[in-house]
């Protein structure tokens, strides 16, 4: 997704996982990371220069930290 569309309360699905290095957050929020989750944005994780965001997973209400090339938006049908 590029990164000036990406915006909170955006509802979208997570496509792919890259290296978690220099993603300076509590690793509950890394160990939950995972294709395929569909989700909303919360908003950006603070410290990362808007490259990496909260995505809260709609099936666990778990949070996972992902960075905006990992996920694509889902539009309403």
């Amino acid at each position: 997704m590029r990164l000036h569309k990406v915006q909170p309360e955006m509802k979208v699905v997570i496509i792919d996982l890259h290296s978690t290095k220099g993603i300076f957050v509590n690793k509950k929020h890394l160990d939950v990371r995972e294709v395929g989750v569909t989700g909303t944005i919360t908003g950006p994780v603070p410290g990362h220069g808007g490259d990496v965001w909260w995505i809260k997973h709609d099936e666990t209400s778990t949070v996972g930290a992902y960075v905006y090339d990992e996920f694509r938006e889902v539009k309403d049908k």
